[in-house]
């Protein structure tokens, strides 16, 4: 009896050990080409007219936008989510910003601002279990007289 156990475990082992692997759930990271060139300090950098910026995502088919994220300097963050009608494509607008997924396709489009202040804005996109984030800072009226 105990030979027959024995030879049952050498048999499920394999089987148990070959499931777990480290290329299990070992997503590639985001990759984009856009126009627009991010500055050392890690955002991409807005004039006070606003504007729009495209991002096309050369490795994935498609992802969702979801969240997004405001603040003024010094003041207190505001988080927005997206309204899903459907499970395909997403969008959020926000009070400064609206973010749009088409397929592998990400637009941004950022209002003018009337705030003599810097605005900074985060937009954060997932596809499957790969993340990424666009940062924006958005030059204030009075920034830089």
């Amino acid at each position: 009896m105990k030979k027959n156990l024995l030879l049952l475990f050498l048999i499920v082992l394999p089987f148990f050990v070959s499931s777990c692997s480290d290329e299990d759930g070992d997503w590639d990271p985001m990759k984009w080409k856009t126009e627009v060139k991010k500055s050392s300090d890690d955002y991409f950098h807005v004039s006070p007219q606003g504007g729009t910026y495209v991002f096309y995502c050369t490795n994935y088919s498609s992802f969702w936008v979801v969240s997004a994220t405001e603040k003024v300097a010094r003041g207190e963050e505001k988080r927005f989510s997206p309204n899903y009608d459907d499970n395909k494509d997403a969008s959020i607008t926000t009070d400064w910003l609206t973010a749009k997924s088409e397929g592998n396709i990400l637009t941004i489009s950022i209002q003018p601002t009337t705030l003599d202040a810097n605005r900074f804005m985060k937009v954060e996109v997932e596809a499957g279990d790969v993340f990424d984030e666009f940062n924006f800072k958005q030059r204030g009226l009075k920034v830089g007289l």
